[in-house]
């Protein structure tokens, strides 16, 4: 039975992401998941540069960006719970947290007693995710030798 780690914040809704999880349950309806959703400051939203401080990414935003942390934390766990859910009524075996905010330590505790056939790891496109900029996708693979899936939400 394939057991895969689904790593994601604000795309975990996207439907890129959907699509890859889908298809590796119609491939094998025995395959499992394990979510963890990295528990981003409110600061880390999609957010840009500014004259005079940082504004919110409109052609990005569907919702409005969390104020405070707390709303951040809100917003991932009703995330994760809705994904979850989701997999639940299609009968696929699916757990999940919120772990660290620095994506790499949510991937290693995570990792931590689990084994895992394949990371599929989503981010925000290129210019505005901060996973990407550090090479997150890249260096889970390299540290955990693992086979690592990048899925870039279109949101």
């Amino acid at each position: 039975m394939p057991r895969y780690l689904v790593v994601a914040n604000q795309t975990l809704a996207s439907e890129e992401l959907w699509q890859e999880i889908r298809k590796r349950i119609e491939n094998d309806p025995a395959a499992s998941f394990h979510i963890v959703v990295p528990n981003t400051a409110a600061a880390h939203y999609h957010i840009v540069p500014a004259a005079g401080g940082f504004v919110p990414m409109p052609s990005l935003i569907t919702t409005s960006v969390p104020e405070t942390d707390e709303e951040a934390t809100a917003r991932a766990r009703q995330l994760l719970d809705d994904l979850l859910a989701r997999l639940r009524r299609r009968g696929v075996e699916a757990d999940g947290d919120l772990g660290d905010e620095d994506p790499l330590q949510a991937v290693h505790e995570a990792m931590a007693g689990r084994k895992f056939d394949e990371v599929l790891l989503s981010t925000l496109p290129q210019r505005q995710s901060r996973w990407r900029k550090m090479n997150l996708p890249e260096q889970v693979q390299r540290r955990y030798h693992l086979p690592v899936t990048a899925v870039t939400a279109k949101m």
